[in-house]
């Protein structure tokens, strides 16, 4: 007897992948609070193959650590893409594009379609300024610390 908790994403990813491609799109249930205030905490989200091109900003399902997870894709690093929730201050650990599922084509809460509004397309941007801004915060961030402590190891061993 197999415990479901047992089952891992290399089992199951490849068989929601080929449901995905053969069906098109489904809904699924979201979880948490990440996306706030994109898509509401207890919605269903309906996601469509990954098809290029994929944009900046665009919102994607991908799996880490036997979990999905739906988050704005913020930048791509080479071989890796870097999401992160619209309610978190930091970036997701990057992923490879293997680990993604899909996008997401619209998000519903009490089967009434709640995501994308009419202000979609001026969100995604203004989420990946968010995104680049904090990303060069953290960085002076940083920056300043180090300098910090230089500057203490010189008061106190001269």
């Amino acid at each position: 007897m197999t415990d479901s908790a047992a089952i891992h994403a290399d089992t199951w990813l490849p068989l929601l992948k080929e449901a995905l491609a053969k069906e098109g799109r489904f809904r699924w249930p979201l979880r948490g609070t990440s996306m706030l205030p994109t898509l509401p905490a207890e919605c269903e989200i309906e996601l469509v193959p990954l098809l290029p091109p994929v944009r900046l900003g665009e919102l994607i399902v991908f799996v880490v650590d036997d979990t999905l997870i739906a988050h704005r894709l913020v930048r791509r690093t080479g071989k890796h893409w870097i999401a992160q929730g619209d309610h978190r201050l930091a970036p997701d650990r990057p992923v490879l594009p293997d680990q993604v599922l899909g996008r997401v084509l619209a998000a519903y809460q009490d089967n009434r379609r709640c995501w994308p509004g009419r202000r979609a397309a001026v969100s995604r941007l203004v989420w990946l300024a968010r995104y680049h801004v904090l990303r060069v915060v953290r960085a002076a961030w940083r920056v300043m610390r180090r300098m910090v402590r230089r500057a203490r190891r010189v008061v106190l061993h001269g």
